[in-house]
């Protein structure tokens, strides 16, 4: 019988302890994920490289792309944007097994771009763009803590100036025709 007692006493103090190591991963989590918004609020897409793993992929557009090739198309996006004005992401599920994670996150982003060309409205005009959806990413913990290895955009809603802007559906590869 005393056996038994120590036996539920050892497992209920693992299971604290679990519960503890848990908690302070989705701190760790959270902290990732903050370092993210300050990458994107302070328009400075390079330090994103620091928050992922040497083999880090995003779905793009319905392809793979890598970490440095998705800081190349953030500078070009933010070439025209002219201020930040938020940027949030809302952890929503994060599914934690040993030192790997599910995470899927809400995101809303809003700016303020320059038209210089005319493709939103009147040429040379200032327009408000939100963003907003899903993304859901692959995480694993590493010597230097918890890091992207993948990302996933999930379908989302853009206004301009308030209006609904339509969505492109990601382009298939057009195959060849057999001869």
């Amino acid at each position: 019988m005393r056996g038994f007692i120590v036996t539920i006493a050892a497992a209920a103090v693992l299971a604290n302890f679990a519960g503890m190591a848990r908690a302070d991963d989705r701190a760790e989590i959270n902290a990732l994920y903050s370092k993210l918004e300050a990458a994107l609020k302070n328009k400075t897409p390079e330090d994103t490289l620091a928050l992922e793993t040497p083999d880090f992929t995003a779905l793009e557009k319905g392809k793979k792309i890598t970490g440095k090739q998705l800081v190349q198309e953030m500078k070009a996006q933010d070439a025209s944007v002219k201020t930040v004005k938020d940027v949030t992401i809302k952890v929503k599920k994060a599914a934690i097994t040993g030192k790997t994670a599910k995470v899927t996150t809400d995101f809303s982003y809003l700016v303020e771009v320059d038209d210089p060309e005319g493709h939103m409205g009147p040429k040379g005009a200032t327009h408000e763009m939100s963003m907003s959806g899903e993304v859901s990413n692959d995480l694993v913990k590493t010597a230097a803590g918890w890091k992207f290895k993948t990302m996933k955009q999930g379908v989302g809603k853009m206004l301009v100036d308030g209006k609904p802007v339509p969505q492109q559906a990601p382009q298939k590869p057009k195959r060849g025709k057999k001869m």
